[in-house]
């Protein structure tokens, strides 16, 4: 299990005023994610000089930017329609949030050479991140319509945020530090859904991605008759 863990509670019925409203909404929380981003990012550097020498994590940095991981992670999530519950200003744990984002502690050593080239290291995921950036907007745009419609949220949809939103939170807690596990694209939590839960057609046999409810597979093929038997 990676070391940021992320979860997110599925919501069928979904408030239609607030999502269509949303991005104007998210104005307060945006201006805190951008200055809070700000300070992080310069806590991040303050720690990546500390662990060159000591190849430790300074504590209080460490628990500075995981709180900007929660926070961020939820207000992300909100934004992009996960969920219409309202994130707190704080980046205390919550396990009350539909939005679960919780960060394990310090590690006992950190790797100095992996610390020096720790932007290498992230290019790879920087590449995929950007590609999962795109999935999850259009996932949030599908979203937003589905719900201003239907007031339904569609269960396809949940995953492909959840899985987008999760290595983003992720690949954002190794770039800041905070762990030097690389994140895995589809290590999320199984769930399960209501048996009336939305969802997109989807390819015969094909799995829902993270989903406790398999589709119809196809009938299997029978081998053409030996025409000699």
């Amino acid at each position: 299990m990676h070391p940021v863990h992320f979860d997110a509670d599925y919501e069928v019925g979904r408030n239609r005023l607030t999502v269509f409203f949303r991005l104007i909404l998210a104005i307060p929380w945006i201006i805190v994610l951008y200055v809070w981003g700000i300070l992080a990012y310069i806590a991040a550097i303050i720690a990546w000089f500390a662990m060159l020498f000591t190849a430790r994590h300074p504590e209080a940095i460490y628990d500075f930017i995981s709180g900007f991981i929660r926070f961020s992670g939820r207000t992300a999530a909100w934004i992009a329609l996960v969920t219409d519950d309202w994130p707190a200003f704080s980046g205390k744990d919550d396990d009350s949030y539909p939005v679960q984002i919780t960060v394990d502690g310090r590690q006992a050593q950190y790797s100095r050479a992996k610390t020096f080239f720790k932007l290498v290291l992230y290019f790879p995921q920087m590449v995929l991140g950007y590609g999962l950036s795109l999935v999850t907007q259009g996932a949030a745009f599908i979203t937003w319509w589905r719900v201003v419609f239907t007031g339904r949220q569609s269960a396809t949809m949940h995953d492909a945020l959840k899985v987008g939103l999760a290595y983003q939170v992720r690949s954002l807690g190794f770039l800041l530090l905070l762990t030097e596990t690389h994140p895995r694209l589809l290590d999320l939590p199984d769930q399960s859904y209501p048996a009336d839960a939305p969802a997109l057609p989807a390819p015969a046999g094909a799995a829902r991605v993270g989903s406790a409810i398999p589709l119809p597979a196809t009938p299997e093929q029978k081998p053409p008759a030996d025409p000699g038997a």
